[in-house]
């Protein structure tokens, strides 16, 4: 058994290869092979710092340093099985950290990216995760500023990070962002309508969003944050209203290009589960719920 509670991370040290660290929820372990089996040391914490959830883990270089992240925003440096110090590296949880050519890479849930040298005692750059510092071209559009970063990935020279709202971020140490790619958060996407006429579609999903993207570009166009989470989305046919059905039984037609509300209701308790616009005039919207079918008039 690796531990009582939920382990996040287990990593093999790539130096040391019968030598494993495993954490988690108030711990961290660290394993040896040894023969046919497996045996582990609790870390010994002593004076340098205090016992917490641990997120993430890396190694030094030579594989004789074993760094974690911890839920109170600092990161452990440990020799052995031994806490040597701890370095306050982000506001807030440090949900990832890698090792790079020369030092360390971690990500917080402050959206703040940071490097650091081979000691791990000075943060030599930070990259805060916000929508100026995204390149111009492409065009691109983040859910927020300061979006939690969830996983960090190293290739060619670059950072790829992953973030809480579903983003993918290409970080250049030198220039701009780039956003790869997104998608929602969250929960189940059910919700989906092509445009009539243009290469657009809209999505709905429990992670409260509505958003519109462009297909031919491979972008998301724009968002807009809902109160509750929704189930399905209909384009009328002239393309310039979209019917959003929730989870409690309401439904609004809102404006395609602004996505701002033009009507709403709330006659069923039941989610909406489907949404259609009369074909041609669009002058009725027929809803459908888990308990019935009923029609509006749109004017």
């Amino acid at each position: 058994r690796g531990h009582q509670d939920k382990v996040f991370v287990i990593r093999w040290n790539p130096q040391v290869s019968d030598q494993l660290v495993t954490v988690g929820m108030k711990h961290i372990k660290f394993w040896t092979q040894t023969g046919g089996g497996i045996t582990s040391k609790r870390g010994t914490f002593g004076d340098a710092g205090k016992l917490d959830t641990m997120m993430a883990v890396a190694f030094s270089h030579d594989g004789q340093l074993t760094l974690s992240a911890a839920a109170n925003g600092l990161v452990y440096v440990w020799n052995g099985t031994n806490l040597s110090g701890t370095v306050k590296a982000h506001i807030g949880p440090v949900f990832a950290i890698q090792t790079v050519e020369k030092g360390y890479v971690t990500g917080g849930k402050d959206g703040i990216v940071s490097l650091w040298d081979e000691s791990f005692k000075q943060c030599l750059k930070s990259f805060k995760i916000q929508r100026t510092a995204l390149a111009i071209d492409p065009p691109a559009l983040l859910y927020e500023d300061s979006p939690p970063i969830r996983s960090i990935a190293l290739g060619h020279g670059q950072i790829l990070v992953g973030t809480k709202n579903g983003e993918i971020i290409e970080i250049n140490k030198t220039g701009p962002m780039t956003l790869l790619c997104q998608g929602h958060m969250q929960g189940e996407v059910w919700g989906l309508a092509m445009h009539p006429t243009e290469m657009i579609c809209g999505t709905v999903s429990d992670d409260l969003t509505c958003r519109i993207w462009d297909l031919s570009a491979h972008r998301m166009r724009s968002i807009r944050k809902l109160q509750k989470p929704s189930r399905c989305i209909a384009y009328s046919p002239d393309g310039r209203a979209l019917a959003v059905g929730f989870n409690n039984g309401s439904f609004s037609v809102v404006d395609s290009a602004t996505l701002e509300d033009i009507v709403s209701f709330h006659h069923r308790k039941e989610e909406i589960s489907d949404m259609k616009f009369s074909p041609e005039s669009g002058k009725y919207l027929a809803v459908a719920s888990h308990i019935t079918l009923w029609t509006s008039t749109m004017s």
